[in-house]
């Protein structure tokens, strides 16, 4: 693409802003665009081929075509309430949808392999993607980090490494390391290109209800602004009329771009919703641009609200992660203040899954407290059975012991070390290191 105001070309990355300071964003032949083909195609994020960057090859898990539930919470509020599940995507978050399009897109580039920096659900979803297409991954994630989700980039193989507190500080590491060593950065805040993918939920939400207002968690504002832009092309392909009011929802103690919408003073403290724990969003000018070109607002809660949040989507059969649940308490405000009446069609966006954060995500892929005992004692040296039994010290049936490793040899994280005699010594694999260095 060329910069519109320089004229500068880019094509293996698309950054978010070109050196001469313009803002960039990719545009397509809307003339040319015929949405009746789209009905043709199964559901997902390539059923919209015509507004994604063209590919090679299409790296993809069936991501996208998320189901939209009306909620029961409707019939209290009076208001038509739907729930956009993207827990449902193949990683269980809507940044699978940024990875199918940002890892075909980046094959070409990639031969020495992907990096993301990310605060968790990106990561896991570049490192499923880059698995599928035989690539390395390399995922810079913050010190502290969504359990469940670090598990999934072990188990995909990716490359991990912990750096700084927020994602604000991997971002400009992950930036470093890419240079050095040859490899395609699709961190969104750096390359745009994996936006698109998740643009193609805005096509989807027109398709199925057309809605009159879309709650969006928001953290870096990438999510916020991409539906922006499927909404904006759906307006220039001539389809849609008035484009849905947008609603960022941010925590009190971390607000950065709901305060510049609200007028307020910011704050940028840690979070337990650590997928909104984003202290400078990069994408916050675009965010705040979107939520003022269509009318929306934003909407700031407490973390004592993002409790009751939780339990209230998991009323509705759905099980989201912290950042999710901000949804409900928002929708909750907007009732209350009349932003959203009677005769609205309000989509709520649910990002992940519960199932990848704190120790349901553990539960998930079945490490428990055995297991990671087993592989911790491992670390040190190669042991047989009835050593790692005696280690564990605790009342557990030697035959529990053996079964034990059998599961950890069928998840990869532990192998036959050696024989003696009748004896097998066992040691952790490559992967299994991985897991016990960022579970400490």
């Amino acid at each position: 693409m060329k910069c519109p105001r320089c004229g500068r070309e880019y094509e293996e990355i698309i950054p978010p802003f070109c050196i001469c300071g313009a803002e960039l964003e990719l545009t397509y032949d809307y003339s040319s665009i015929d949405v009746k083909k789209w009905k043709r195609r199964i559901p997902g994020v390539w059923r919209y081929k015509e507004l994604l960057p063209p590919v090679k090859k299409i790296i993809s898990l069936r991501e996208g075509g998320t189901p939209l539930l009306k909620a029961r919470i409707s019939e209290k509020l009076g208001v038509d309430v739907y729930i956009k599940d993207e827990t449902r995507n193949p990683t269980g978050s809507f940044r699978d949808r940024l990875a199918t399009v940002a890892v075909s897109y980046g094959l070409p580039y990639a031969s020495n392999g992907f990096i993301i920096a990310s605060d968790g659900n990106a990561a896991a979803s570049v490192a499923a993607y880059s698995a599928r297409a035989e690539k390395e991954a390399f995922v810079i994630v913050p010190r502290k980090v969504d359990k469940g989700k670090l598990i999934q980039m072990i188990a995909f193989g990716a490359k991990i490494i912990r750096y700084g507190e927020s994602v604000d500080d991997a971002i400009e590491y992950a930036r470093e390391i890419a240079k050095l060593n040859g490899l395609y950065n699709v961190t969104p805040e750096d390359n745009i290109i994996g936006l698109e993918g998740q643009k193609t939920i805005a096509y989807e939400l027109w398709e199925e209800i057309n809605p009159t207002h879309v709650i969006v968690p928001t953290g870096s504002g990438s999510y916020l602004y991409s539906i922006y832009k499927g909404f904006k092309e759906l307006l220039e392909i001539g389809v849609l009329k008035e484009m849905p009011k947008l609603v960022a929802v941010q925590v009190d103690k971390c607000n950065p771009i709901a305060a510049e919408i609200l007028g307020m003073e910011k704050e940028c403290r840690e979070i337990k919703a650590l997928g909104l724990y984003v202290r400078n969003p990069v994408m916050k000018s675009r965010a705040v641009k979107a939520i003022k070109e269509t009318r929306g607002t934003a909407i700031i809660v407490s973390e004592e609200e993002i409790d009751a949040g939780e339990k209230l989507l998991a009323n509705e059969g759905i099980f989201a992660e912290l950042s999710s649940a901000v949804v409900m308490p928002a929708l909750l405000k907007l009732v209350e203040s009349e932003f959203v009446e009677k005769g609205d069609k309000v989509v709520l966006v649910v990002t992940g899954s519960g199932l990848k954060t704190g120790e349901g995500g553990r539960e998930k892929f079945s490490i428990g407290g055995t297991k990671l005992e087993i592989l911790k004692i491992l670390k040190d040296r190669e042991m047989y059975a009835y050593e790692i039994w005696k280690a564990l010290g605790k009342p557990l049936k030697y035959q529990a012991v053996h079964q034990h490793i059998r599961e950890l040899q069928d998840l990869g994280l532990i192998e036959e070390a050696y024989r003696r005699g009748k004896r097998i010594y066992y040691k952790l694999t490559e992967k299994g290191a991985r897991l016990v260095e960022n579970l400490e």
